[in-house]
C-alpha cells in the first residue's frame, strides 16, 4: 500500500456507481469528510452544475482536499473553489439546505453515530439524499483478535453491524435506509505504511486499545518476526432519504382519487 488516498478513492468510486440510480440532480451538495477531492470531483463530472460545500474535522484533510482542487483542471477552468469549514461531525450544518450529503468515510471521527445523522438529516431538504460509507465491526478483525490473545482489548464504539446503522437512518430523520458491506483485504510489508493508511482511514482514531503502548509494541513484533501484516476492511456502504419533518402534534394527511 503507497497510495495515502486508495480505500477513499475505491469507495468513492464505488458509490458513484450507485448514483446511475438516481433520477434527481442535486444543486447543492454537502461534502461531510474531505479526501483529497476524490468525491468532489467524481460528482461534479456527473453534477456539473452543482454547488458544493465541504466540512471536516481534521484541518489537515481539507489542506490536502484544497491542495488538489487548486492544481485540478476543474478549479483552473471554471474559477469555482470550495468552502471549507472545520468542524466535528456533530456541530451543526446549515439548515435544510442540501439536495444531496456525501459522506466517504465521514462518520470515522464521531465519537457515537445518532447525533451524527439527525445532523446530516437537518442540513437535509425533505427528500434529500444521504449517501455515505464507514467501516463495519470486523474490521480488522485478525489484528484485534491477536491482540485480544495478548490481553489488549479494543474499544471500537462506532464500528457497528450494518443493520444497526439502518435502524439508526430510520430513527434520526430518514427513510428507506439501506446498507450492504463488502470485504478488502490488505497486505503491509511495513509497520510505518500500515500506521500512515490507519491515521488516513481514521481507524487510529475509531479504534482505542486498553493497552495502546502494549499494542503498538505487539504490532511492530508481528512485522519483524513475520515480515509483514494482512488485515481485512470490512466497508459499509448506505443511502438513504430525508424524511418530512412535521411540527409537534401534527400529521401528514393525503387525499387518494376515488378508483
Amino acid at each position: 500500500m503507497t497510495d495515502r488516498w486508495q480505500i477513499h478513492r475505491h469507495l468513492a468510486e464505488t458509490t458513484d456507481q450507485r448514483l446511475t440510480l438516481v433520477r434527481s440532480t442535486p444543486q447543492r451538495i454537502l461534502l461531510c469528510g474531505a479526501d483529497a477531492d476524490t468525491s468532489r470531483r467524481l460528482l461534479a463530472a456527473r453534477y456539473p452544475h452543482a454547488e458544493f460545500a465541504e466540512y471536516d474535522s481534521r484541518p489537515e484533510f481539507l489542506q490536502a482536499a484544497a491542495a488538489e482542487r487548486k492544481t485540478g483542471f476543474w478549479q483552473k477552468l471554471t474559477g469555482k473553489t470550495v468552502p471549507q469549514t472545520c468542524q466535528s461531525p456533530t456541530d451543526p450544518l446549515p439548515q435544510a439546505a442540501a439536495d444531496m450529503l456525501w459522506a466517504n468515510l465521514g462518520l470515522i471521527t464521531a465519537a457515537e453515530l445518532p447525533p451524527v445523522f439527525q445532523n446530516w438529516a437537518n442540513a437535509l431538504k425533505t427528500d434529500g439524499l444521504l449517501f455515505f460509507t464507514h467501516f463495519g465491526q470486523d474490521t480488522l478483525a485478525e489484528l484485534t483478535s491477536r491482540l485480544k490473545n495478548h490481553g489488549i482489548h479494543c474499544h471500537a464504539p462506532t464500528l457497528i453491524d450494518m443493520h444497526d446503522i439502518g435502524d439508526m437512518l430510520a430513527g434520526n430523520g430518514f427513510y428507506d435506509p439501506v446498507t450492504d458491506t463488502a470485504k478488502l483485504e490488505l497486505h503491509y510489508k511495513k509497520a510505518d505504511t500500515f500506521r500512515q493508511d490507519m491515521d488516513t482511514l481514521g481507524l487510529s482514531q475509531a479504534i482505542t486499545f486498553d493497552r495502546p503502548e502494549a499494542a503498538q509494541a505487539c504490532i511492530d513484533r508481528i512485522f519483524a518476526e513475520e515480515g509483514g501484516l494482512t488485515v481485512t476492511l470490512e466497508t459499509v456502504y448506505g443511502h438513504a432519504v430525508k424524511a418530512l419533518k412535521l411540527p409537534q402534534g401534527e400529521n401528514l394527511v393525503q387525499f387518494y382519487p376515488r378508483g
